[in-house]
């Protein structure tokens, strides 16, 4: 690529990332203000509505719904709540996909990820970066002693598999799970900063 298309390409790729970002966050904003907004001018004069309502009932309700899906009736209630609404098939394409990726990237499922590792991939001539996710398997009689869980996730995609391995089939890493799902992701081609300047 010549210089001109170099520079304007590294521009499209730093403002594409943000314009997506914030027009996410504009989306999200109206949409609640559009949806909060009406109920509030259900229940009180429309003279007391504020442009900005809406959406500032939405941060509280936000908050309080995580809450009560930290009490185990009120996450049973949202779990049938779940179970029903992924039975309709369009809807269920949807609703998974929204929520799987999420939940993939979010700091629960991070949470679980115990150390990320080097996995040799089987041919034997190559590495695949992967997360333990259990290291002791205490009560499960099939599984050896020196078998752990190791998570492999997808590029491009999301998803993965579980692979049951023995520990010295993996090589942890000094690696945080960001960075590793970040690099995994977009297949190492967004990485560390520093290694732009590698880039021919």
């Amino acid at each position: 690529m010549n210089p001109i298309s170099k520079t304007f390409f590294k521009g499209l790729i730093a403002i594409i990332p943000l314009t997506l970002t914030l027009y996410l966050l504009i989306w999200l904003a109206g949409t609640a203000e559009f949806v909060l907004g009406n109920i509030f001018k259900t229940f009180f004069p429309d003279s007391w509505y504020v442009k900005g309502v809406g959406f500032l009932l939405g941060l509280p309700l936000v908050f309080f719904l995580g809450g009560f899906l930290e009490s185990r009736t009120f996450l049973r209630l949202f779990t049938i709540l779940e179970d029903l609404v992924i039975q309709i098939p369009f809807i269920k394409s949807i609703y998974t996909a929204i929520r799987d990726f999420v939940f993939f990237f979010s700091g629960e499922r991070k949470g679980k990820f115990k150390q990320v590792v080097l996995v040799k991939v089987h041919s034997g001539y190559g590495q695949q970066i992967g997360f333990i996710t259990v290291s002791d398997f205490d009560g499960i009689t099939f599984i050896a002693d020196d078998q752990i869980a190791v998570f492999l996730p997808f590029s491009y995609q999301l998803g993965g598999y579980t692979v049951i391995m023995s520990r010295n089939n993996v090589v942890p890493i000094d690696m945080s799970v960001e960075d590793a799902l970040r690099f995994i992701a977009t297949a190492g081609i967004v990485g560390n900063v520093n290694d732009e300047k590698n880039i021919t």
